[in-house]
């Protein structure tokens, strides 16, 4: 696939990257937030799963945070984790490489209730512990993503992600996803969720799984969101022959188990 077509559709966006061999013209760049796997050559793009994203504001929910008589799970940080795949594009696309910005440090809650609509979730994405180019977590994700991205990028890349102009992680150190309407089955539901990154507050949908394992509930899924759609404009250089693609994957993984009922 040609590497300079942005992916086709879905959502997070949240990461931004430059290559290492124009930080010294140009500062290196990522946009990272919150969660598709990916395959194929490292100049390849994966295809994408369509996803709302809704340009305007999000409704908030007006269900009450934890359903009467739904049973509340905590995420568990070391078994959950969050990767924001990140892609290059223009026609000097070769001279850059693709990031995987990880967390290992998500936060929040399940409720579970008896129908998906009484259930839900609220989740923050702590931005200053994001991780970036973690060489197992580029390996996982494919050849789109070689190995061995030198440390020197790496922190180039991540100062830059949270700069003031991209995440401000200063001023906001947490990226949110709260669901607010979920509908079918409870092992497969479809769920519309409010996405905070910065100041900006947008809808997005996230087809998810839920499964049990272990005594803790398991629920996985992926989307992709444009950065554009959160006032973020990604980075472009040489007049456009080396760019940051606006739409970034996000796939996520979060085990979350009961909490104590309250007395």
């Amino acid at each position: 696939m040609n590497p300079n077509k942005p992916p086709h559709s879905s959502h997070c966006s949240s990461a931004i990257s430059v290559p290492s061999l124009l930080r010294r013209a140009a500062s290196p760049m990522a946009l990272a937030l919150l969660l598709g796997a990916c395959s194929g050559g490292p100049d390849r793009v994966p295809p994408r799963t369509p996803v709302s994203a809704d340009a305007t504001q999000a409704r908030p929910s007006a269900a009450a945070p934890y359903a009467t008589l739904a049973t509340r799970y905590r995420v568990d940080p070391q078994q959950s984790s969050l990767r924001i795949l990140v892609y290059r594009g223009g026609t000097m696309a070769r001279l850059g490489h693709n990031h995987v910005i990880s967390s290992a440090d998500l936060q929040g809650h399940v409720w579970r209730g008896a129908t998906a609509e009484s259930s839900g979730f609220e989740i923050e994405v702590p931005v200053n512990t994001l991780i970036v180019d973690d060489n197992a977590a580029r390996a996982e994700e494919g050849e789109d993503f070689p190995l061995n991205v030198s440390e020197d990028a790496k922190a180039g890349t991540k100062a830059n992600m949270l700069r003031t102009t991209l995440l401000d992680g200063e001023r906001y150190p947490e990226i949110s996803i709260r669901a607010t309407r979920i509908t079918g089955n409870t092992a497969s539901p479809d769920v519309v969720a409010s996405m905070r990154i910065k100041d900006q507050t947008r809808e997005i949908r996230l087809p998810v799984t839920l499964t049990e394992a272990d005594g803790a509930l398991v629920v996985q899924g992926s989307f992709e969101i444009r950065q554009s759609d959160f006032g973020i404009t990604p980075l472009s250089i040489a007049m456009g022959a080396l760019t940051v693609q606006d739409t970034v994957k996000i796939k996520f993984r979060l085990v979350a188990r009961a909490t104590p009922a309250s007395p």
